[in-house]
């Protein structure tokens, strides 16, 4: 490594490989500043300062206000006045160190200032610090303990996004400029972020809203709520966060998403092309407790066809088999079935607009089974047809 030019405490400062050994511990940094020392013995109370402001300034890891940075210079004042009474002693203010031989005679000036210079540490330390090393320190990437992509996408947000407040008495319908359209029910609120065209595609909802999502793998939508987040890559879905509610819930109409409790989001998950958490899919729902802080997942009160598709409930003598996976096919339900059991079942019967339980119940009827829905899904027992 080249040898650094440090004439001055501010040099200690401002110099990147220190700073490595102070805030990030790096061991090839220690090695190079423990040698630098060796050589240069008159000059250990800079670093012993500079270290100490370093670690002065890096105590919190959250942004400082105006407020805070007062305060930190005073305690800056403090830790060095504490390291070396005489630091501010005016009668030496431009002294110098020198070397003396054992019997205390003086062997010739250094010409190196001496620390106890007043201005030089006080003033000029301080300030260069509080401006250059806690931004560099501040705005460095780094993993935060939680790595809680919410609080990040909540930071940008805070300094530059768009409102969208549905204060009337209808809904709003919004176009975002990826393409994306949103319903906003009354009383509800979207932010995003002003980067959103070019970077991530993230907003944050306080309400209801209905969302219909522009498909791209390569940047999945998400959506934050006081509880809750929703990932999709590109789909239809609602979500229902009112503040005031107990209950947050996310209803999928089409495609598939991925629901999370909002602290176990992480920015991993959030910049991933792959649907994790709780996936949801079409007719199903993830309703979340939040006194109890309990996720589960289960069908919607009435599953539709979606899309409008249109799809032949006309059986003849067909295997059962077929049939359930028709009806998995059309509602997007998952229908979970023993084919073993079922490969003698066959089902005559002729359904039409009838609600999906219903065409459920008669399937079942017809082949003396029965179902349940556990978690989202479907699941059907029999012990089969003779």
């Amino acid at each position: 490594m080249k040898n650094p030019d440090i004439k001055s405490i501010d040099d200690l400062l401002a110099n990147e490989l220190f700073r490595k050994w102070i805030i990030e511990k790096d061991e090839a940094a220690a090695v190079f500043w423990s040698k630098w020392i060796e050589q240069n013995p008159a000059r250990l109370e800079w670093v012993a300062a500079a270290k100490a402001i370093i670690e002065t300034l890096t105590e919190n890891n959250h942004q400082l206000t105006n407020q805070e940075i007062n305060r930190e210079a005073d305690l800056i004042q403090q830790k060095l006045l504490s390291l070396n009474p005489a630091i501010y002693n005016d009668e030496e203010p431009d002294g110098y160190l020198e070397n003396r031989n054992d019997n205390g005679k003086e062997q010739g000036s250094t010409g190196i200032p001496f620390f106890r210079t007043r201005h030089l540490v006080g003033i000029a330390a301080s300030l260069l610090m509080i401006a250059c090393v806690y931004l560099y320190y501040t705005n460095k990437p780094r993993p935060l303990a939680s790595n809680n992509a919410y609080k990040a996408f909540m930071q940008e947000a805070k300094h530059k996004s768009f409102d969208y407040n549905n204060n009337s008495d209808g809904e709003q319908h919004i176009v975002l400029s990826d393409g994306s359209e949103v319903v906003l029910e009354k009383n509800s609120r979207l932010t995003y972020s002003a980067n959103f065209s070019s970077g991530k595609r993230e907003v944050y909802l306080e309400g209801n809203a209905f969302f219909s999502i522009t498909r791209n793998p390569e940047r999945p939508f998400i959506v934050y709520t006081q509880t809750i987040v929703t990932k999709v890559l590109g789909t239809s879905f609602y979500v229902k966060a009112m503040s005031s509610a107990e209950t947050a819930s996310v209803v999928v109409k089409t495609g598939k998403v991925s629901v999370f409790k909002r602290e176990n989001f992480t920015s991993t998950d959030a910049g991933s092309a792959t649907l994790k958490g709780m996936v949801v899919t079409p007719n199903q729902q993830v309703v979340y407790d939040i006194s109890n802080a309990q996720m589960n997942k289960s069908l919607v009160e009435k599953p539709v066809i979606p899309n409008q598709a249109t799809y032949n409930f006309d059986f003849d003598d067909t295997p059962a088999t077929e049939v359930f996976s028709r009806l998995q096919t059309a509602y997007g339900v998952p229908v979970l079935i023993d084919e073993e059991v079922l490969k003698t079942c066959t089902i005559s019967a002729s359904l039409g607009n009838e609600p999906f339980y219903e065409k459920l119940r008669i399937i079942c009827k017809i082949i003396n089974a029965t179902y349940e829905v556990i978690d989202g899904t479907v699941v059907i027992s029999t012990k089969g047809c003779k």
